[in-house]
């Protein structure tokens, strides 16, 4: 639960609650809390879903809604979900995401079209498993202060029971 010290509305159309909600820490009582770094960092990166969000608005003059399903994670909830140690989510740096009315490697290629007109700037780009259909996701993750992005991008794919990274956007 946020303290005073946490805003309820992170930006205009990010809520702390939608950036930190875990169904993992739920279950395992778990206190998803970010520290102020962390705080920071999730600031920052709902600053920069606002610019998506604005993006796609603008270029097709209407409400589209990012939709975040996971973005900070404790390092417990990390450990649990089996995320990397280092993950941006660890961090408050990353958000798996989707945007109303759009499948995920068309989000995924809108992304990349701000990318090229300079609208902003990503550390990684992952197109997440898009032979899952309606169940992929996009994750964007970021540095801290939005410095040394290497604006990669990969999609992600299950080869057995392994997660394979492919350069570029794959699997359209």
């Amino acid at each position: 639960m946020p303290t005073n010290a946490y805003p309820t509305q992170i930006t205009p159309h990010f809520s702390y609650r939608e950036l930190t909600r875990s169904e993992t820490a739920r279950r395992h009582g778990i206190d998803n809390t970010p520290n102020p770094d962390e705080l920071a960092n999730l600031i920052y990166t709902a600053q920069q879903l606002e610019k998506v969000r604005a993006y796609l608005n603008d270029k097709y003059q209407k409400p589209i809604a990012i939709i975040v399903t996971s973005c900070y994670r404790s390092e417990r909830v990390n450990k649990l979900v089996g995320g990397s140690p280092t993950s941006a989510h660890r961090f408050g740096l990353a958000a798996d995401c989707d945007a109303t009315g759009f499948i995920s490697s068309d989000f995924a290629k809108e992304i990349l079209q701000m990318r090229d007109k300079g609208l902003i700037a990503f550390d990684q780009l992952i197109l997440e498993f898009p032979e899952r259909g309606d169940g992929a996701w996009v994750h964007i993750g970021f540095k801290k202060d939005g410095i040394g992005q290497r604006n990669q991008v990969l999609t992600a794919i299950k080869k057995g029971s392994k997660t394979v990274y492919l350069q570029g956007l794959q699997g359209e």
